[in-house]
């Protein structure tokens, strides 16, 4: 397995790879991995001959200084699973090589899918995300590129960037990989306290709640959300970001459930917040 730690080492391996005419898949993470981000590489290496992960702690994707330094990092032991996995090239970039201080600032934004969701809590999230996902899109030339899709909403915003910017990448979400109890595999679960991520196991309990709802012909988004908030909070260790029901293309708001209807929930636990989503068929 190759660690490429700077921009000079990651081009001779990817020019390397084009040069054997190798079909590249990419995984962008920030580390501290788990069996999710394992799940991403088995389905690269399904379909691509060549697995590129990069491993970056983006700082402009958060708009809580805190929670960027709070946020998990274990590199020898990514670097251990990444070999475990079958990872042919590791990208481990410093933030001055994706950074470098030109006193210019570029911002893109996708306001109709940023309007909802992560997006409207979290200002300046996914002008991050598109940022940093774009350079390492240069930079790596991937043919294939996989998302997980407990972040929906990014999943979607990165498929339509690369639609509007014409980058010749196709992109695959995979379907959430989870714990025992159905909580969303996480790096941020290991902050969680015994305690908390008991009453983190609410939001798999949640969605069951909600498609038996919905199953018995419940369609109105209000008394649904109402509900959804009425658990959460019977519980004094969670506090809601978010409970929004949304169509799966342009996450736009729903007052009736429709076939193929997205719940997606933001809360805190503690002091964690977490996420997940939830199609919720109806036909």
């Amino acid at each position: 397995m190759i660690v490429a730690k700077n921009l000079s080492e990651l081009k001779l391996s990817i020019d390397s790879a084009k040069a054997k005419n190798q079909k590249i898949g990419f995984v962008p993470t920030m580390g501290y991995l788990h069996q999710g981000h394992i799940s991403l590489v088995e389905e690269a290496k399904r379909e691509s001959g060549f697995v590129v992960m990069s491993i970056f702690v983006n700082p402009k994707q958060f708009n809580d200084p805190n929670d960027f330094l709070k946020y998990p990092v274990d590199l020898d032991g990514d670097l251990n699973k990444c070999k475990q996995a079958g990872v042919d090239l590791v990208f481990y970039p410093s933030t001055d090589d994706l950074y470098p201080s030109t006193g210019f600032e570029l911002v893109m934004t996708l306001p109709l899918l940023q309007k909802n969701l992560c997006g409207r809590t979290r200002p300046g999230h996914f002008e991050g995300v598109m940022l940093i996902v774009s350079k390492l899109f240069h930079l790596v030339q991937p043919d294939l590129a996989y998302f997980g899709q407990k972040d929906f909403q990014q999943f979607r915003i990165i498929q339509e960037m690369v639609r509007i910017l014409n980058f010749p990448i196709e992109v695959k979400g995979i379907e959430t990989l989870r714990e025992a109890d159905g909580l969303a595999m996480s790096s941020r679960n290991v902050r969680l306290s015994p305690k908390e991520r008991e009453v983190a196991s609410m939001i798999p309990r949640m969605f069951s709640l909600v498609e038996k709802l919905v199953k018995g012909g419940e369609r109105k988004v209000s008394s649904l959300r109402e509900i959804v908030s009425e658990f959460f909070l019977s519980e004094s260790m969670i506090k809601i970001d978010y409970i929004e029901f949304v169509d799966p293309l342009q996450l736009q708001e729903l007052d009736e459930l429709k076939d193929n209807s997205l719940l997606a929930i933001a809360i805190f636990v503690g002091q964690t917040r977490l996420i997940d989503n939830r199609l919720l068929r109806i036909s």
